[in-house]
């Protein structure tokens, strides 16, 4: 029995439509090569192959930025022009002219299908897909079959496809059906396609039914013929009508979740036949493909996501929704932000908060509190000095609350605050900030020197700097590698739309050297740089010791005397050098020795105390073998007390002992920059010891049968130290 092959015909509308999404494709293409977006600009067309012969598909690509590849059935076949995976393909043409054409050899059954020609898609481009490509093998026909035979599963009520295959054709056979021995046809159609082995090719007829009930067992009937068949050949299936899985969800617990709770998920259907496979989405994004419970922690971010669970079969597949209600602590969803207005104005305050349950919103201003229970505060009056000031917003429900502050700002001319005198080394980088009360925040931030505005466009010395401040705006001068030049005034003006201020910023040089110290300079100056201040803790230790110990002196002999202690110390040095001069010869008799004595003690007791010293005449040996008289001493500077003395507290035999110790802690230092005003000692008045200034207990030996307790007298219990006056 012969049967025809149906054609299907193209109404006119329908052409017009083709040629308008022909026309649409064209414009598309132009803007894509235009914008240099990637493209298919050869798309591969269907191909029919004899079994053992080779095919070209051709793909030609332009822009492209993603990665090439080939899919046959919806399945890639890989990246590499290769194609290892698949001997019998590979990916020719020019790489660099964008030809990615696949190249089937020895075709088989496997190369039947539908091929398509992919561009991934990239962080900047979109994906790209050819047009499908049918690549069909002629081969003889077999017998037809059905899909599913001898039972076909449908749903009832859900119009289903019932498939009769015939394979091995050259040409494809042509399909009929028959229900029951009755010829169908209405909704009946064919679609031929090659194997995959190159050899045979097949059609697939389909005959779309909507079955009921009395659809089951109906014995559907598929026949195929060709013109190199004598008769059709057959096959027949029972109707057997199923229904896709009917899904219900349980939720635990169901409600009053917050946040961070764990939140368990069960998935149930009813199916004929049974569920083949579970899927789980959040708000369209798949969690989970393995079980029928999901379970998930709960997240403030998740509240008004939808968690899906999908139920499939052969027939089909369901899905069942639940909408999360995560209950969480109230929240700002940004930070309210300050709010400047004129006086007499208008303005609005706005508190954006995010909670559930939905918190309640209230304004504070100090004490007081507004009704009114929204996130916008409103002036609709005119504003007054009392409006301006910090307002509190308060978000609450039965989780929680938070607070911020919101400052509404008055309007008004800017102020230059900060510090007005600021510093800088030489050959440093100098760093002159402006800070200013400005609201509105300023326009403008100027910087100038004299008449002259600083340019700082395009400079390699000069750059500022701007940053935000609460209620203004810093500006920050930069001058690389400053010198003489640069130190000196300069002007920073502030301008916002209610007028201007300046100010004169003085920029100092910052002093990196220890300024001379004075030996007798007994007052300091009120107020000195920090630079000064460091250098005189290590140059002027020494001012400072002598200042103390002569306030010590002072405070136990109980001296009331108005003229200064330098002046005192300078007489007795002075003095002290007369005896020293007057002794230089060594034939002077000691009768003067004892008058130079007593003109000391006289001196001494000018100030309201006896003289401290030994009381046996002084000799310009000995004092020439204790007191340092070269220029050596320029170097060594205020020497530290007891810095030179042995270990047992006696100064060395070389002399470096350092200044005269007398009994009750005074101490006179000679003029040492002249040595010839010393005599020199003479080894004949050496009593056998070593000389030494502390007299018994305080380091000095014991003296010799010439010099008696009477001549030294006891030892006063003091605290020695020594001082070094340069005058």
């Amino acid at each position: 029995m012969a049967t025809e092959r149906r054609y299907m015909y193209y109404p006119k509308s329908l052409l017009s439509q083709s040629c308008l999404s022909f026309l649409l494709l064209i414009t598309a293409t132009l803007i894509d090569t235009a914008l240099g977006i990637q493209r298919i600009v050869e798309h591969p067309t269907d191909q029919s192959v004899i079994v053992d012969n080779s095919v070209i598909l051709h793909c030609k690509v332009a822009d492209r930025v993603g990665t090439v590849q080939w899919t046959r059935n919806k399945f890639g076949l890989g990246n590499d022009r290769s194609l290892s995976a698949y001997p019998r393909y590979s990916v020719i043409g020019s790489q660099v002219n964008g030809e990615y054409n696949l190249w089937i050899q020895n075709a088989s059954l496997l190369d039947d299908g539908v091929y398509e020609c992919q561009i991934s898609h990239t962080a900047t481009q979109r994906g790209v897909r050819s047009n499908p490509a049918k690549v069909s093998v002629l081969l003889p026909p077999r017998e037809p079959t059905i899909d599913s035979s001898p039972v076909i599963t449908v749903t009832e009520g859900i119009d289903y496809n019932i498939t009769c295959r015939s394979y091995d054709g050259k040409p494809a056979p042509n399909i009929t059906w028959w229900i029951n021995g009755q010829l169908q046809n209405k909704r009946s159609y064919e679609i031929v396609t090659t194997q995959s082995d190159g050899k045979r090719e097949d059609i697939v007829g389909l005959m779309t039914i909507k079955p009921s009930k009395q659809d089951h067992g109906k014995e559907f009937e598929c026949r195929a013929i060709n013109p190199a068949l004598t008769s059709y050949l057959k096959t027949t299936a029972k109707l057997h009508v199923l229904y896709k899985p009917q899904v219900t969800l349980s939720v635990s617990p169901p409600t009053e979740v917050t946040e961070n709770t764990v939140m368990q998920f069960k998935c149930q259907a009813d199916a004929n036949p049974r569920v083949t496979s579970w899927k789980w989405y959040r708000n369209g994004n798949i969690l989970s493909e393995s079980s029928q419970l999901l379970e998930i922690t709960s997240r403030q971010n998740y509240h008004g996501q939808t968690i899906k669970c999908e139920a499939i079969n052969t027939v089909g597949k369901t899905t069942k929704s639940y909408k999360l209600n995560i209950e969480y602590s109230p929240r700002f969803v940004k930070e309210p932000l300050n709010v400047d207005a004129d006086l007499g104005g208008r303005a609005t305050l706005n508190c954006v908060v995010d909670g559930n349950p939905v918190p309640r919103v209230i304004w504070k201003k100090g004490s007081q509190e507004f009704p009114i229970s929204k996130p916008t505060l409103t002036f609709s009056r005119a504003l007054t000095e009392a409006d301006f000031g910090t307002y509190v917003c308060v978000a609450s429900s039965n989780l929680g609350s938070v607070e911020r502050q919101v400052q509404l700002l008055k309007n008004g001319k800017p102020k230059v605050t900060g510090d007005l005198r600021q510093y800088a080394a030489e050959g440093d980088d100098a760093v002159i900030e402006c800070e200013s009360d400005s609201v509105p925040k300023p326009k403008e931030i100027l910087w100038s020197r004299g008449s002259s505005k600083i340019a700082t466009t395009g400079s390699s010395r000069f750059s500022t700097k701007e940053s935000d401040l609460v209620k203004g705006r810093k500006s920050i001068l930069t001058i690389k590698n400053i010198h003489a030049a640069d130190y000196g005034d300069y002007n920073c003006t502030v301008i916002n739309n209610y007028g201007m201020d300046s100010a004169i910023i003085k920029l100092i040089q910052k002093e990196t050297t220890t300024p001379p110290k004075s030996m007798c300079n007994c007052m300091l100056p009120d107020a000195v740089p920090l630079a000064y201040v460091l250098a005189g803790v290590f140059g002027g230790l020494g001012v400072i010791v002598i200042i103390v110990v002569i306030l010590i002196i002072y405070n136990r002999k109980k001296v009331k005397d108005e003229a200064s202690p330098c002046t005192k110390i300078h007489n007795i040095v002075n003095e002290m050098n007369s005896y020293t001069n007057s002794t230089a010869d060594t034939n002077s008799t000691d009768s003067a020795n004892k008058k130079n004595l007593e003109n000391v003690r006289m001196e001494f007791r000018s100030t309201g105390s006896e003289y401290p010293g030994p009381q046996e005449p002084w000799r310009g040996d000995y004092l020439a073998n204790h007191i340092r008289a070269d220029a050596e001493y320029d170097q060594l500077g205020n020497i530290i007390p007891y810095q030179h003395t042995k270990q047992d507290g006696r100064p060395p035999v070389n002399g470096y002992g350092g200044h005269y110790d007398y009994q009750d802690g005074n101490m006179y230092d000679v003029d040492r920059r002249s040595s010839d005003r010393l005599p020199t000692y003479d080894r004949s008045y050496d009593s056998g010891f070593e000389p030494d200034v502390y007299p018994k207990q305080y380091g000095r030996p014991p003296p010799s049968s010439e010099f008696t307790n009477d001549i030294y007298g006891p030892p006063p219990t003091v605290t020695t130290g020594r001082l070094s006056t340069n005058v």
